[in-house]
């Protein structure tokens, strides 16, 4: 009996999930980013090592053979990105003396398969950080946006943490009108004084998923009707709405075509999804939104399959 491996490497955590040849799942593996961009490369392979291990370690697997890895991971998209993964991968695979075959796709691809069966189409991701990412039936890519927090991630979770923690000090100095969002950081962090949050933000070891949790508490004062976070989540739901626009105004074909949301924004925050659908209607009224059905994982391992019986 044979079996592969899905890999879904996010900003914030990477799982991987196994599926058989008679369909039988296995999931529950899962470690920290190996994100290279959002922690250091070296930091990312020593994830992507626990997790390995942890995966050929698992006892249901060990009278059955692994046939191959598919790797959708984000922050590895260049050539040069993708060969130092790869050769880690090859080197991992060499030590063990395994005989896997790997494969590398964007993670964007990987999570329209989880929920079309098809990597044709557009994903438009919103977790810790964002992009648009589109592939056509002529197998033309595309995509927008995902150019990091300093560069863009426009209607990401990070993107609403910052708006979240910059509004709570604005509403502080009295810049801004009144928000329930200092009072929700306040008690979350357990401050003396929304002041305190000066101190904590700016040490050396705050990374870019510990601002994006800040979107959270956006999305709950938000529910309870804070006119501030409203403002937030509808802005970074008009801005991320613009970023899939774009794509879809690069190739024809994208005019009528599938379009999956995916990321914990998208899951967590309902009426920012139905937001991003009713703006988005506005540019491509044909477009038709899926939210997903399956983690990307599963869209890795499907695609996995695939690619093994093209090879």
């Amino acid at each position: 009996m044979h079996y592969v491996i899905g890999i879904d490497g996010g900003g914030t955590k990477t799982e991987a999930l196994l599926l058989a040849e008679d369909g039988r799942e296995w999931r529950g593996f899962t470690v920290d980013s190996t994100n290279p961009h959002a922690i250091t490369f070296e930091m990312a392979v020593r994830h992507m090592e626990t997790l390995l291990d942890r995966v050929f370690a698992f006892p249901e697997t060990q009278t059955m053979t692994c046939s191959a890895i598919c790797l959708g991971l984000s922050g590895v998209d260049t050539v040069e990105e993708r060969a130092r993964f790869l050769s880690y991968m090859e080197d991992y695979r060499t030590r063990h003396k395994l005989t896997f075959a790997i494969f590398m796709n964007n993670d964007a691809q990987i999570a329209l398969m989880a929920t079309l069966g098809d990597d044709r189409g557009i994903i438009v991701i919103s977790g810790t950080g964002s992009i648009a990412y589109g592939l056509t039936e002529e197998r033309n890519k595309y995509r927008v946006g995902g150019w990091g927090n300093l560069l863009g991630d426009e209607g990401s979770g990070y993107d609403i943490g910052i708006r979240t923690l910059r509004a709570a000090m604005r509403s502080h100095d009295g810049i801004e009108r009144p928000t329930m969002l200092g009072a929700m950081i306040v008690e979350a962090y357990g401050f003396q004084a929304i002041t305190d949050l000066r101190t904590y933000i700016y040490q050396p070891h705050m990374k870019k998923h510990d601002i994006a949790k800040f979107a959270e508490l956006c999305i709950r004062a938000d529910e309870q009707g804070d006119a501030v976070a409203r403002t937030i989540m509808d802005q970074a739901a008009k801005d991320l709405s613009d970023t899939a626009a774009a794509l879809i105004r690069k190739d024809a074909w994208f005019e009528q075509c599938s379009l999956v949301t995916t990321g914990s924004i998208f899951h967590y925050a309902k009426r920012f999804a139905e937001t991003f659908r009713q703006e988005l209607l506005l540019h491509a009224p044909l477009i038709r939104i899926h939210p997903a059905t399956r983690e990307p994982a599963y869209g890795a391992a499907l695609l996995a399959w695939r690619q093994l019986r093209q090879n």
